[in-house]
């Protein structure tokens, strides 16, 4: 089905689990996603310290893309977030703005990821220990008023030892897809609960499944979707 999603996309909502708000240590961020249709601009997050301590928070925007099937981030000043930085002491919440300032309007849609690091209070680390920063990443979508849904085709392929499940999106905006399960004629079942990832649109994505030769060949392959449940037979190429 051309324009939905090809392939059996079933135009029936479903939740797909998604929190409130997403958490890391003391830090939560809500929403744990961002949408801006045109002509919309700007958009904000709620960022939150539960913990006991003081913590600083950085914040930058990446341009989301997907070159060769992979996730890549790459330094983009077409979008700003407004504080870059933050100290929230605890209980406090603070509200930053994510904008839009390219001067060219959007065409289908355009992904990006707001970045944030809780950065570790270098006063407390313990002689010889290692402190990371702890990291979210929120997606941000910005789309125009004619934008396309997702229309993707699924297939499998075999590679390094290990069957591989192929998104390729023609649309223009991004599917989501999680909770995944495949299930081959030769009984064996393949199952992926939670989040497997995202085709953004005008790209591919694909994500190592199951073994090579687990599931012989074709497979039918059920999923929850932003756009609704999939079931669809997805072939082996």
């Amino acid at each position: 089905m051309r324009g939905f999603l090809a392939g059996g996309l079933l135009a029936v909502s479903m939740s797909l689990g998604l929190a409130v708000g997403a958490a890391a240590q003391g830090l939560r961020v809500s929403p744990v996603l961002l949408e801006v249709p045109a002509p919309g601009a700007a958009t904000t997050l709620t960022l939150r310290n539960d913990g006991s301590r003081p913590i600083t928070v950085q914040s930058r925007v990446f341009r989301w893309l997907q070159p060769g099937a992979q996730d890549s981030l790459e330094r983009s000043a077409d979008v700003v977030v407004s504080p870059p930085a933050i100290q929230l002491a605890p209980g406090a919440t603070q509200t930053i703005r994510v904008v839009r300032v390219a001067r060219t309007p959007v065409s289908g849609e355009e992904a990006y990821r707001v970045v944030l690091n809780e950065i570790p209070d270098q006063s407390r680390r313990q002689a010889g220990a290692v402190a990371f920063a702890t990291e979210l990443r929120i997606p941000v979508f910005f789309a125009d008023a004619g934008v396309r849904s997702a229309d993707v085709r699924w297939s499998l392929r075999r590679s390094g030892g290990a069957t591989h499940l192929v998104a390729q999106n023609t649309g223009d905006s991004r599917l989501r897809i999680a909770d995944v399960t495949l299930s081959a004629p030769n009984g064996a079942t393949v199952r992926h609960p939670g989040l497997l990832g995202y085709v953004l649109g005008g790209s591919s994505m694909e994500w190592p499944i199951a073994p090579a030769g687990q599931l012989g060949g074709s497979a039918r392959l059920s999923a929850a979707t932003n756009l609704g449940a999939l079931d669809v037979d997805v072939p082996m190429r």
